[in-house]
């Protein structure tokens, strides 16, 4: 990583993914790891894992030359990179670990040229048990050179990097990869729900499907939640219901037919209109 294999990181965001993907970036010892999130619950316990913990972005962004983003909605991704890219010192790299659209990093492009700033756009998919055992899965856009430097670095929270193209590109690769997750947990809630008003008994059947033609990550994921009633978050209905949305607009941006995430998208919607957007995407199951 030449002059960045020891120099300061940061994350922007240390909450359900963020916290242990900057976990597994202390373990790597390449440097000092600087934490930043607006809960102050949050920056505590990263301060008590071992991570330096910062009262203010601004304060982190001046401090790391290479800096993590891992935020909730496409608004707050827009907002820490454009502080980044006036902040950081030049010739840093940004790294955005959440799931968003491609303008929101390719706005910030132009800018963070002239300051000599790499801007990749990382995605992960793989969820909280993934990142905490450092096996997610990232799809990466930007300069494949920058992708290069950084690499051992996303080595450590994953297992599988894969370079998708151009600055945006990880992003697109995402949005598709959540657009199936989300079709299959929607379409898993309605087989359930049919499975049990025809009386069948839904571990048996769980144990019946799950290696066949029908299994699938999401049904192993999923599919206990479900049945069990336990709809404690692990990945909430409001992100999936976002990057849902988000599929959509760049799905009507390119004017591609999606009738299939509309579908489940206005699923995700009527649980959320319930005020149920708090809980795991598995309580889509209550709907059938």
């Amino acid at each position: 990583m030449d002059k960045r294999e020891t120099a300061p990181m940061g994350m922007v965001g240390l909450g359900n993914m963020g916290l242990p993907i900057a976990l597994n970036l202390i373990k790597t010892g390449r440097g000092p790891v600087y934490g930043y999130d607006v809960v102050p619950a949050a920056r505590k316990r990263f301060g008590a894992s071992g991570g330096l913990s910062c009262d203010t972005a601004e304060e982190l962004f001046q401090s790391c030359r290479v800096v993590f983003f891992s935020l909730p909605t496409n608004d707050l991704v827009r907002e820490n990179l454009e502080r980044a890219v006036r902040l950081c010192p030049e010739g840093a790299v940004l790294v955005d670990t959440s799931s968003s659209i491609p303008e929101v990093i390719e706005g910030r492009a132009a800018a963070a040229a002239v300051r000599r700033i790499a801007l990749i756009d990382c995605p992960v998919s793989g969820g909280v048990e993934g990142a905490a055992a450092g096996t997610l899965s990232a799809m990466c856009g930007g300069d494949r050179a920058a992708v290069e430097d950084v690499m051992p670095l996303l080595r450590a929270f994953t297992s599988k990097v894969t370079y998708m193209g151009g600055l945006g590109s990880g992003y697109t690769a995402k949005l598709i990869n959540n657009l199936i997750v989300g079709g299959e947990i929607t379409l898993l809630a309605e087989a359930l729900g049919l499975a049990r008003r025809a009386g069948l008994d839904l571990e048996t059947l769980f144990e019946a499907i799950r290696g066949g033609a029908a299994g699938s990550a999401v049904l192993e994921n999923k599919g206990p939640k479900m049945i069990g009633g336990d709809y404690t978050p692990h990945s909430r209905a409001a992100i999936h219901l976002k990057d849902q949305h988000n599929a959509q607009r760049l799905a009507r941006s390119l004017g591609a037919e999606t009738p299939m995430c509309d579908v489940s998208t206005a699923i995700l919607e009527k649980l959320a209109a319930g005020g149920r957007d708090g809980e795991d995407a598995a309580a889509v199951m209550d709907l059938f």
